[in-house]
């Protein structure tokens, strides 16, 4: 006789006005189990999930909890039957203590008072559980995302919770906290948590899922045992595309002249930094998550300055001392974290490409000229595939992907000639990875150049002409194209230096 699942979903549909998000679709997990849901962004993952939750109810299907038929129609209810979803988009609230973050709506009290010191106790156990070492009492603003991704980890832990929904849980960690995350993962297999697994990492899916369910268009592909489905065709049913089509073709001509310089920079994160990107490059930077490579962006585009050293652009020496004049030198920036640092939320599609332009032109009193751009940034966003029923619409109803293709067209519309592109493709589906990739080679085939800092290393390989690595807040050595992962880590981990002088070379 075959176990009961401990969760079954059976004939799950859902329509908003104008799309079936889900179709029928039938799901299972089984205690002990980690069974990885993949789709395209839109495919119907999240809205399964938010049923699953107490977010949605469905317009038609059942769910079971170990045989027990339930109906939730507050999120609540599904946490207090022991389902925890731990959300691509991190919902701690960033004025509040890691310990208050944890406990929040389950705060502990003695004798009509918080138990702040019992609450801190618990969480420093919690965040041990999972190999973070994190100070309970800080502020989660003062953390990194990966960090934060953490702490949200630990608030699920907290509930105890026997199924586990994790989505893209390590999109914002580098190689060393992923590898860990998925060892934590093990380990609740092992004590019999049921996970739900979402990611767009293949490697990282094959790794820890027992079975993979193909999602496309609101509806169930196929369910297969893991070791019978093999990376190319997940993609191919996700998609319809081969998974070797997704990154560009290597350029035919070799790179041109000095685009950008750095020359000794340096601040209170990186020492001594030297390297060079040239016309028709794309440099990765890849390293661990307290390596520097954060500090390189931000130094670049103004946010945190060098205070030390020398860049040229072009030949001529610039001030790289606020994010504007960054801008105005010539050097886009796509920032890690969307929502919070490259995106009007409110604001339409349109709006938040022309953030750029208005600002640096004065649009805003150009009614003749403003109209005018708006037509150049529409028929940028179409070309960029940019997907909304219509360009005024809010950007914050988009998916991650076509938020990020309209950021990525801000710039384009800029004509820069570097762009600092950090994780590019965090949390987007590979369709969307493929086009990114896409436009990141014509623009540096165009005789520009990208900065492309990354913890997704198969991404770094698959994209760049030379991956430089950090360590310690300085350029530990570079790797050509083709190298492989375990060549990276060496450098990451500062089991090797680079030769004196020109790092990047």
């Amino acid at each position: 006789m075959m176990a009961v699942p401990a969760l079954s979903m059976t004939g799950i549909s859902k329509v908003f006005p104008g799309v079936r998000a889900l179709d029928g679709v039938d799901f299972e997990c089984l205690s002990g189990e980690v069974h990885a849901i993949c789709g395209e962004n839109g495919a119907g993952k999240s809205t399964l999930m938010k049923i699953l939750g107490g977010s949605y109810r469905p317009d038609a299907g059942t769910i079971q909890l170990a045989g027990q038929a339930v109906r939730f129609t507050h999120p609540r209810q599904a946490a207090e039957a022991g389902i925890a979803i731990i959300h691509q988009e991190l919902s701690l609230l960033p004025h509040r203590t890691v310990a208050e973050n944890i406990f929040m709506g389950r705060e502990i009290a003695r004798r009509g008072l918080l138990d702040k010191a019992g609450m801190r106790r618990k969480a420093a156990a919690l965040l041990s559980r999972i190999g973070a070492a994190i100070d309970p009492q800080a502020l989660v603003s003062s953390l990194s995302i990966a960090l934060q991704q953490l702490v949200e980890i630990a608030k699920a832990l907290l509930m105890d919770a026997r199924i586990l929904v994790m989505d893209e849980p390590t999109a914002a960690l580098d190689e060393r906290d992923s590898r860990a995350l998925l060892g934590l993962v093990e380990g609740l297999r092992r004590e019999g948590v049921s996970i739900i697994y979402i990611s767009h990492r293949m490697p990282e899916v094959m790794a820890i899922a027992d079975r993979i369910t193909i999602l496309k268009d609101g509806k169930k592909v196929w369910t297969r045992p893991c070791d019978a489905a093999p990376i190319d065709e997940i993609v191919r049913a996700m998609v319809g595309r081969d998974l070797k089509d997704f990154y560009p073709a290597t350029p035919v001509s070799a790179p041109g002249e000095v685009l950008l310089a750095v020359e000794g920079g340096t601040n209170a994160g990186l020492r001594d930094l030297t390297f060079e990107v040239r016309a028709g490059e794309i440099i990765g930077v890849a390293g661990l998550e307290d390596s520097g490579k954060g500090a390189l962006a931000q130094a670049l585009v103004g946010d945190v300055p060098f205070t030390g050293g020398a860049v040229t652009l072009r030949g001529k020496r610039i001030a790289l001392r606020t994010p504007r004049q960054a801008t105005a030198a010539g050097i886009g920036y796509l920032p890690g974290d969307r929502k919070s640092e490259g995106l009007a939320l409110r604001q339409s599609v349109r709006d938040n490409a022309l953030l750029t332009l208005r600002s640096l032109m004065g649009l805003f009193t150009r009614p003749q000229q403003g109209a005018l751009a708006h037509d150049v940034i529409d028929e940028r966003l179409g070309a960029m595939d940019v997907r909304a029923a219509d360009f005024g619409q809010e950007i914050g109803t988009l998916s991650g992907g076509n938020q990020q293709k309209a950021i990525i067209v801000r710039w384009l519309a800029q004509a820069s000639d570097i762009l600092v592109f950090v994780e590019p493709t965090r949390g987007i589906d590979i369709a969307a990875k493929a086009a990114i990739y896409e436009t990141m080679r014509a623009f540096a085939d165009s005789g520009r150049g990208i900065v492309v800092i990354s913890s997704d290393m198969p991404e770094l390989i698959g994209i760049a002409d030379r991956v430089l690595v950090m360590h310690q807040g300085r350029v530990s050595g570079a790797v050509p194209r083709g190298a492989n992962e375990e060549d990276i880590m060496h450098l990451a981990l500062g089991l090797a230096d680079a030769p004196r002088g020109e790092a990047g070379a």
